[in-house]
C-alpha cells in the first residue's frame, strides 16, 4: 500500500497544478494586460512578448490540458500504449511519459519565467510551482511509479 503514495501524490499535484494553470491562462487570455492578476505594469519588458495572451495560451497547453490528461491517464491506465514518437519513454505508459514531460514543463516554466521576468519574493508562486514541478518529475521517476506504469513486454 505504502508503494502506491507516491503515485498518488503525483496524480495530486498533476491536478493542483493543472487548476491553478486554468485559473492563470483563462485570466490573462480574458485580461492580457495581466491588471486581473495584479501583475505590474513593465513586466514583459525586455520579453518577446507585448501582453500575456500568448503565455496564457502556452500556460493553458503546458500545465493545464497536458497534466490534466497525464493524470486521468494514471488513473485509468488504459490503453497500455507508450507515447509514439518518444523512443526513450518506449516502455512506459503513455500517462506516465506525460507525467514526467508535465513535471520537467513546469520546472522550465518557472526557470525561464524567472530569467525572462526576474524573481518574485511576493507573492511566492515561482518557488512552490518550481518546487512543484520538481517534486514531479522526481515522484514520476520513482522505482515504484515506474515499475507500475512500465508496459509489460
Amino acid at each position: 500500500m505504502t508503494k502506491q503514495i507516491p503515485r498518488w501524490l503525483l496524480v495530486f499535484l498533476l491536478f493542483f497544478n493543472a487548476v491553478g494553470a486554468y485559473f492563470g491562462s483563462y485570466m490573462f487570455i480574458t485580461d492580457p494586460s495581466g491588471h486581473s492578476l495584479q501583475v505590474p505594469d513593465g513586466v514583459l519588458n525586455g520579453s518577446i512578448f507585448k501582453d500575456f495572451l500568448i503565455p496564457g495560451i502556452i500556460l493553458l497547453l503546458v500545465n493545464g490540458l497536458l497534466p490534466t490528461i497525464a493524470g486521468i491517464g494514471m488513473i485509468a491506465k488504459r490503453p497500455m500504449k507508450a507515447l509514439p514518437g518518444f523512443g526513450l519513454l518506449q516502455h512506459y505508459h503513455w500517462a506516465w511519459s506525460l507525467s514526467l514531460i508535465s513535471g520537467i514543463g513546469l520546472t522550465v516554466w518557472i526557470a525561464v519565467q524567472i530569467a525572462i521576468l526576474g524573481y518574485w519574493r511576493e507573492p511566492p508562486f515561482q518557488i512552490i510551482y518550481g518546487s512543484m514541478g520538481a517534486m514531479m518529475t522526481i515522484l514520476t521517476l520513482l522505482p515504484s511509479v515506474r515499475q507500475h506504469y512500465k508496459l509489460i513486454e
